[in-house]
């Protein structure tokens, strides 16, 4: 899927609680918040809807860096140099997303957060 497709495609909607999961295509839409745009993108756009790739590429070539914006926590995926988040919904550089207002933290969420935060909203979907 091309990222002027997903773009298209991508409705913001704000979630209750720190859900991470690849969002799904439902009525013709993607809704999600920056976590799920970040995800979404990593799935249909550059792992091209294949679940292997997208694990393989999370694991290897692509990161999801958590940074502050007027005090609110926000999630951006960078992949070879270059990040996307749901507010410039194109890629760019790191001092571009700065410019924005975006303070990166020391750290990115290291794979095996994505992996845990992933596993705790598909434990939290059961009991829905």
């Amino acid at each position: 899927m091309l990222l002027e497709t997903f773009n298209s495609l991508y409705e913001y909607r704000s979630e209750k609680g720190d859900q991470w999961r690849i969002p799904k295509i439902k009525d013709g839409k993607i809704l999600g918040d920056c976590e799920d745009y970040s995800l979404g993108v990593l799935y249909y756009v550059i792992a091209e809807k294949s679940l292997l790739r997208f694990w393989l590429i999370l694991l290897t070539k692509a990161k999801i860096h958590y940074v502050k914006n007027d005090g609110e926590g926000h999630a951006v995926l960078r992949y070879k140099g270059q990040y996307i988040d749901n507010w410039t919904k194109e890629w760019v550089s790191k001092k571009e997303m700065e410019a924005l207002g975006h303070k990166f933290h020391f750290c990115f969420y290291l794979t095996y957060q994505v992996i845990v935060k992933m596993l705790i909203t598909k434990v939290m979907d059961l009991f829905r």
